[in-house]
């Protein structure tokens, strides 16, 4: 994470941002979901990413899509390096 990285707080998240956040939280790893909030990006092939702060811990949430579904999964910062290679399937 670079300092020019935004975070955004879980707070300002839509209703169905913080609804898909939570979904792939719980899921312990990638969760397909059923909705596409404006807060994520759904890209075809790979994946988009974004830094959640939520009551204190920064997280980031892999956002992507592939013709069949749209998925996502969050992980704590500290550990997201190593999940940078994630697919959806």
């Amino acid at each position: 994470m670079s300092p020019d990285d935004e975070v955004v707080s879980y707070n300002d998240l839509s209703a169905a941002g913080q609804d898909v956040f939570d979904q792939a939280l719980r899921a312990d790893g990638i969760a397909t979901v059923n909705q596409s909030p404006p807060d994520f990006d759904y890209p075809d092939d790979t994946m988009d990413y974004t830094y959640v702060e939520k009551s204190g811990t920064i997280y980031t949430i892999g956002t992507g899509s592939n013709p069949c579904r749209m998925c996502a999964f969050v992980e704590p910062l500290d550990i997201v390096v190593g999940l940078a290679g994630s697919s959806c399937y």
